[in-house]
């Protein structure tokens, strides 16, 4: 079976889309990552194996201003054009769309020619992508159950958000009182700036506690973010990116985060107590969302970056660490969050997509 997976755009797109593909590469099924044209995309799927890789220039949408519509509307058209060379070479039996403007073109095209398509919605509020496509797929997965309700779509299924083989944590991971307290800061894709900025503020008012921050700023704030916490005689690790995150993980006591869909799928696969910023510019709000399902529940402490002062987030860090009633509790909580075998059950709806098909045409 030769299966298209588009996932460009975003770390929350792209993941997951590599997390099926690798299931679905075991089972012996070839594979073709559709990505965007941007630098996550190119630095993620830099030197990896198995997978076919090509790129597409869709866009997202900016808004209706002549020059970003005619914009929008030429890079679509070009994408249109080379997602019909790629289907051409690659001939694909299933296309997957995790979302974003990207997954438009191949899914709009497989829909015309009867090629079986399945949509993946990790968050909480639908995607505008995935808002349009859903009228055209066979099947729809998601990770969250907030968001079946949005659909009307009689093949729902939620799956969880698909978490890649190296992030997949060992079960009960233990939680051992020590010191240093590590602390992990990982800002995202889309943006950090507030949060790293923050975060640091908060770090130099901490007293009582010996923590050591892992810190990973993104490339814009790298030197002044090491720099800050050099001033103020704080034990830190920062580094703009990690290809290394599940040994981030597994050191891990309290993860301070953005609440995109794919990094709280990793918060819970490593059962981590959290405290969530949402990113403030994500579309519909969809962060905030997300991260409300891990409030609502005791899995994390939540603040919009507005609100997020210096001193509310030095309580919380200091009162999560040593709190230990508190801490077991948002553990445990976090857990029950935690989709068991995602990757699995995405990769069984597609199979599943190409028996249907063959199964018509025999």
């Amino acid at each position: 079976m030769n299966v298209l997976i588009v996932c460009g755009g975003t770390g929350g797109h792209l993941f997951p889309g590599m997390a099926v593909g690798e299931e679905l590469l075991e089972r012996k099924h070839q594979v073709l990552l559709v990505v965007s044209e941007k630098e996550i995309d190119r630095v993620a799927t830099r030197g990896i194996t198995g997978f076919l890789v090509q790129s597409l220039p869709a866009i997202g949408w900016r808004g209706a201003r002549p020059d970003r519509a005619l914009r929008f509307g030429w890079r679509m058209l070009k994408a249109l054009v080379r997602t019909r060379n790629i289907f051409r070479s690659f001939q694909p039996d299933v296309v997957v769309g995790m979302g974003g403007f990207s997954s438009f073109p191949p899914l709009f095209l497989a829909s015309l020619q009867q090629i079986p398509t399945c949509i993946h919605e990790s968050n909480a509020i639908l995607g505008k992508a995935n808002r349009l496509l859903a009228r055209y797929a066979n099947a729809v997965a998601l990770g969250f159950d907030a968001a079946q309700q949005q659909f009307s779509h009689a093949k729902v299924v939620c799956t969880g958000t698909p978490i890649r083989a190296s992030l997949r944590a060992a079960v009960d991971r233990p939680q051992p009182e020590h010191v240093p307290w590590n602390v992990l800061v990982v800002g995202g894709s889309q943006g950090a700036r507030g949060l790293n900025r923050v975060v640091t503020e908060a770090a130099g008012l901490i007293s009582g506690v010996k923590i050591h921050w892992d810190h990973l700023t993104g490339k814009t704030d790298e030197a002044e973010i090491r720099a800050i916490y050099a001033k103020a005689g704080l034990e830190a690790q920062v580094r703009a990116f990690s290809h290394e995150m599940e040994q981030l993980y597994a050191s891990a006591d309290l993860i301070i985060a953005r609440s995109g869909a794919a990094s709280l799928a990793e918060i819970a696969e490593w059962s981590l107590p959290s405290i969530l910023i949402p990113f403030p510019f994500a579309a519909d709000q969809h962060q905030s969302a997300n991260a409300r399902i891990f409030f609502d529940a005791g899995a994390a402490a939540l603040r919009e970056e507005a609100g997020c002062t210096p001193q509310w987030l030095a309580q919380e860090v200091q009162d999560i660490l040593t709190n230990v009633t508190r801490r077991k509790k948002m553990i445990e909580a976090t857990k029950h969050l935690r989709h068991v075998d995602a990757h699995r059950k995405l990769a069984d709806m597609i199979e599943q997509l190409s028996n249907e098909k063959g199964n018509s045409a025999s």
